[in-house]
């Protein structure tokens, strides 16, 4: 079967490359801070890589304070975008996804962005 979102995780991930490549030849982490756009470009990546993504691990890359990514999770959740969920094993433990209609979103971002390489 053939993934028809290939392009779209390709996109992704080139771009959350290049992200973190400027910001680490910045010196600055977190100077060019998008962080509602590295939140759901890595959750993209993480569903269809088929990984789960802690809320507390979300965008650590991004370098921005935790209380900032908090904020921002909590916009997406309240916009429909991403959802968290406790881990059935460990109630600490709380995953962060992409809603249906955020994934449609990123779906459609990337689409617009188009192939990256």
């Amino acid at each position: 079967m053939v993934d028809i979102e290939a392009g779209a995780l390709q996109t992704a991930k080139a771009i959350y490359a290049i992200r973190r490549r400027r910001d680490s030849a910045a010196g600055f982490r977190g100077l060019f801070g998008e962080p509602a756009w590295d939140i759901l470009l890595e959750l993209y990546i993480a569903q269809k890589s088929r990984t789960e993504l802690q809320v507390s691990s979300v965008c650590i890359e991004a370098g921005v304070p935790s209380t900032t990514i908090l904020r921002w999770i909590a916009r997406l959740e309240r916009d429909g975008l991403v959802y968290r969920e406790a881990d059935r094993g460990d109630a600490r433990r709380r995953y962060v996804r992409l809603t249906s209609e955020g994934h449609a979103l990123m779906v459609r971002l990337l689409g617009a962005i188009g192939p990256m390489g």
